[in-house]
């Protein structure tokens, strides 16, 4: 099985987050330290602008992309 049929991001291991919201502490638990391991959580919280230099590559914007839109 891949990691694309297992229901979590390949690159951080973040679970999708289920429909009834079951997972939804463990899901935000991953999430936010992710956030706060790329240094993006003031963006989030809206205490912080993003600035171009700041900016995820593209494999980490895939990544955030493919865990948001399921």
């Amino acid at each position: 099985m891949n990691n694309a049929d297992s229901g979590s991001s390949y690159r951080y291991d973040i679970p999708s987050l289920d429909n009834n919201g079951s997972n939804y502490n463990n899901w935000k638990f991953r999430v936010s330290t992710l956030l706060k391991m790329k240094g993006l959580m003031g963006i989030v919280k809206g205490t912080e602008n993003c600035l171009p230099e700041r900016a995820i590559d593209q494999k980490d914007q895939a990544a955030v992309t493919a865990t948001f839109d399921r």
